[in-house]
Formats: structure tokens, C-alpha cells, sequence
């Protein structure tokens, strides 16, 4: 959702996408739908988005992919973080905090 006490990574990624012409469907797994996957992380370009899964296999995340292999998304406050083969990876805490699923070409 989107208020005064923040936003969420489906309606950030939304909002930033409505701001340069283009519709989002509202929830992560409603905007996997849309657009063309791309086949490995390399074929990527900034504005791309990143979906992200859980265990049972569903998707509960999605960012926007920068340059230099950074993402930026929503997860608690829009943070930057790496992004690599296996996901979102957050430097201070030395994890993997989010698991690839699939890359999207929207635009």
C-alpha cells in the first residue's frame, strides 16, 4: 500500500513507473504477469523489474533494477541493495534477503 507511514515494494515500484507513463498492476505477483521475462540476470537493464519468491514458490516481492548490478525496493524503507543470481544481498547483514525468481521487461 501507499501512506503517510510508507510503502510497500509493489506500490513503490508502481508509483515510480505511473510517474514515467507507464501502468502497474497493484500487488508483486499481479505485476510478475506482465511484460516479458528475460532469461538470465545479464540481458537485465536499469528499469527492469525483480521478483522475488517465498518457499512455497510464490512471488512476494519486486524491485527495480539499477546499474551495476543494484536494486532498489521497498522493504521496510526503498534501500538500495546488490542483486545477484541468487537474489537481493544486503551488505550489512551478509545475507540474502530476498530469493530470485524472474527478471521482467516492462517498458
Amino acid at each position: 500500500g501507499k501512506t503517510p507511514f510508507g510503502i510497500d515494494c509493489s506500490g513503490f515500484t508502481q508509483m515510480v513507473y505511473k510517474l514515467n507513463g507507464y501502468k502497474l498492476l497493484r500487488d508483486a505477483s499481479q505485476q510478475a504477469t506482465q511484460g516479458e521475462a528475460l532469461s538470465f540476470i545479464e540481458e537485465s537493464e536499469p528499469g527492469d523489474l525483480a521478483f522475488f519468491d517465498n518457499a512455497e514458490g510464490n512471488i512476494i516481492h519486486v524491485g527495480i533494477i539499477m546499474k551495476d548490478n543494484y536494486i532498489i525496493h521497498a522493504h521496510g524503507k526503498v534501500r538500495i541493495d546488490r542483486l545477484d543470481h541468487s537474489g537481493i544481498y544486503n551488505v550489512e547483514k551478509r545475507i540474502h534477503t530476498h530469493k530470485l525468481r524472474v527478471i521482467k521487461k516492462i517498458i
